[in-house]
């Protein structure tokens, strides 16, 4: 395991890819274990992740600033964890919960190590919004059928 990989548990090699399949849509969750309205987005990780038709990775800040443990504990199995502030600097996060989706080339770096297109960022209030958002994201990307969100089979 790389040193900044804290848990990849039940992955496909490659994220959820496009309708071409020629790219990987990864929803990177810029998070940490002390923020509290981040709390409600830890929660909806268990049982969203279908919904959001994009892999799904949590960035935390890196070890030195963020407690291991405790976001090893609160990202549920199936969800990648990365803990490295590089990944904020690359994305120009400045505030927790944020949410980034990227379109990486398929075969590409995962978009936690090399930063890809940025399809859409925000800092939602709520999971019902950031599954909105995702949707909408996804929906304007060309080439792919208007309303398809999920992820296949």
């Amino acid at each position: 395991m790389c040193p900044n990989e804290a848990r990849q548990e039940g992955l496909p090699s490659a994220g959820v890819s496009s309708a071409s399949d020629s790219a990987t849509h990864t929803l990177l969750a810029f998070l940490t274990t002390t923020c509290s309205p981040c709390r409600p987005f830890w929660e909806m990780m268990a049982v969203a992740r279908p919904e959001l038709g994009a892999r799904l990775v949590v960035v935390t800040p890196s070890r030195s600033l963020e407690d291991e443990r405790e976001a090893r504990r609160l990202t549920p199995p199936g969800v990648f964890l990365h803990m490295g502030s590089e990944t904020w600097f690359s994305y120009g996060v400045a505030q927790a919960g944020t949410f980034v989706l990227v379109r990486t080339p398929t075969g590409s770096a995962p978009a936690w190590e090399q930063p890809g297109e940025v399809l859409g960022s925000a800092t939602p209030a709520s999971p019902a919004a950031l599954l909105a958002l995702v949707g909408q994201w996804l929906d304007r990307e060309p080439g792919r059928p208007h309303g398809l969100r999920r992820a296949g089979p």
